[in-house]
């Protein structure tokens, strides 16, 4: 039986904040031994995320022991602590951009350890070197992040959801370069929704409501029927636009359109070009070549109100100031319908499993949480055009299909949406499909 290098008993963490006590690991009991690759999995908010800073040395426990090769982690120092974050743990936290410095280039980051130039090119960013975290795709900085953290060559590398943003061919990559780290002795405590994580683990823990349970996760279900949208005229029609960033460039011929109730995919895998598409249909960046059309005349998305367009961006754009419920209403507040919209978003916050954390701010929720409050809050308006950045990238399989079921009921309302996403399933869930590769699109 091989050695647990890090051992839970009775851990338990409560955080206090303005709103109260929030308790989010209860008696967590858990071996986690070397050469193991270890899924912790369940439901968003079920206390995944807490385990692993706890493992990883950034949260105390309130109670309980944290044995680190055999020493109680739960009352160090804060020298060992520091101690532990150097030399024995690699964490690398949910969002992909905060694993990164925004000023130095991959090569730059790469400087300090042997081996991480050839660990960036295992997974697929050789050609990226010089590149800046702003200049990557979302998949590409989880890429990069996960093989930083392996370089370190400490003995535990602790990662958050790091294939969430990912395509299956770039997920391989990294698990194929995670299983050769395991198999010389490392040990990975990997929180995941991610089946082909859970596939490839030695273990595999399970976190309910912060305690640990027993059984198979749910599956995901079918789509469900997908609207048919109305024969009108399309409300975008963006043709044959492109944009680069210096050398790169990262939308070379993209064309897409939706009619109004159109339920649009668009799949490509990790730097294909996804997200800057959105961004340029959603006027946060501007092309250098193509024509966006707005009801069949040229307009500027970024002067569009929240009833004409909406976007759920990848890292969300919550204001951390507000609770959950005052971020979904924000759009009617600012549109001087707050009081006519009450019962909108009372209705938005129970399908969508926020109505016990609307008194919290973004920071006291998990992250599937925050990406649920931000889907939330885009359709509160009942916009004409919803844009939507993997919008379920951090939902466990329920909320998976709970975010995909609101999505086909907003279409069903008149809300024309497009959705970017590495999810080749979902192309089930729309009424056109496109498919980009190195910034071109084509039509399914």
């Amino acid at each position: 039986m091989p050695e647990a290098f890090l051992t839970c008993r009775a851990l338990s963490k409560t955080y206090v904040t303005p709103s109260g006590g929030i308790e989010a690991l209860r008696e967590v009991d858990g071996e986690f031994e070397q050469g193991v690759l270890t899924a912790v999995v369940g439901a968003s908010g079920g206390g995944k995320s807490t385990l692993l800073r706890a493992l990883a040395g950034l949260d105390r426990p309130t109670s309980g022991q944290l044995l680190v090769d055999g020493r109680d982690l739960a009352g160090a120092s804060p020298a060992e602590l520091r101690r532990h974050r150097r030399e024995r743990v690699s964490y690398v936290t949910q969002k992909p951009a905060d694993n990164l410095v925004p000023h130095l280039t991959l090569a730059e980051h790469a400087a300090e350890a042997p081996h991480a130039r050839a660990l960036l090119a295992d997974v697929g960013l050789g050609a990226r070197l010089g590149a800046r975290p702003v200049q990557l795709s979302g998949g590409e900085q989880a890429r990069a992040a996960l093989a930083l953290a392996l370089a370190r060559e400490t003995p535990v590398i602790v990662a958050d959801e790091p294939t969430a943003e990912l395509d299956s061919g770039s997920a391989h990559l990294l698990l194929e370069a995670i299983e050769r780290h395991a198999q010389r002795g490392a040990t990975f405590v990997i929180a995941t929704h991610d089946p082909d994580v859970w596939s490839r683990a030695g273990q595999v823990l399970r976190l309910e409501r912060g305690r640990v349970v027993t059984g198979a996760a749910a599956p995901r279900s079918a789509p469900e029927a997908v609207p048919e949208p109305a024969q009108a005229a399309p409300v975008v029609a963006a043709s044959h636009l492109a944009k680069g960033y210096g050398r790169v460039t990262a939308v070379r011929d993209a064309s897409v359109e939706l009619r109004p109730g159109e339920a649009g995919v668009l799949l490509g895998r990790s730097g294909s070009g996804k997200s800057t598409l959105l961004t340029l249909l959603a006027g946060w960046q501007r092309p250098d070549a193509g024509t966006i059309a707005w009801n069949g005349a040229a307009a500027d998305p970024a002067a569009l109100p929240w009833a004409e367009l909406a976007y759920v961006p990848q890292r969300f754009g919550l204001v951390p100031e507000l609770t959950v419920r005052e971020n979904v209403e924000l759009p009617a507040r600012l549109a001087g319908r707050r009081a006519e919209l009450a019962g909108r978003v009372d209705a938005l916050l129970e399908e969508l499993g926020l109505v016990e954390l609307a008194g919290r701010v973004p920071a006291e929720t998990s992250i599937g949480q925050q990406q649920r409050t931000a889907v939330a809050r885009a359709l509160v308006l009942r916009p004409r055009v919803l844009l939507a950045d993997e919008p379920t990238s951090h939902q466990d399989a329920g909320w998976h299909d709970a975010v995909w079921a609101r999505l086909l009921a907003a279409a069903a309302e008149g809300t024309a949406w497009l959705a970017a996403t590495h999810e080749e399933e979902a192309a089930g869930y729309a009424s056109r499909a496109w498919a980009i590769d190195e910034g071109v699109t084509v039509t399914l």
